[in-house]
């Protein structure tokens, strides 16, 4: 049983799944930039992750999206690394619900 759930319009039924693999692939690269102290390439990447959830009808993406990117502007290191995993948690453990 998925922990999160969203409905979405099943007119982007085609283009959901294809979505969500893109950010899935992209988690490890967010992580790494993190780690590395990449802040330009984890601000630009949290952005499009800001700037794209809610064009599929995903707003909690769009949220943490924005979420690691202004904590990444204002330096905190904790709260970007609770909120890639939020991320991570939310991506692995969500069922999109076409209506």
């Amino acid at each position: 049983m998925s922990k999160y759930k969203v409905s979405v319009s099943l007119n982007l039924k085609h283009a959901v799944p294809a979505y969500l693999n893109e950010r899935r692939k992209e988690l490890p690269d967010l992580r790494s930039y993190y780690v590395t102290e990449d802040r330009a390439s984890l601000i630009n990447t949290a952005h499009k992750y800001a700037s794209t959830g809610r064009s599929y009808g995903i707003d909690r993406i769009s949220e943490l999206g924005t979420r690691i990117e202004t904590l990444a502007n204002a330096g905190d290191a904790g709260g970007v690394s609770k909120a890639i995993a939020e991320l991570k948690d939310y991506l692995e453990n969500l069922e999109v619900i076409y209506v």
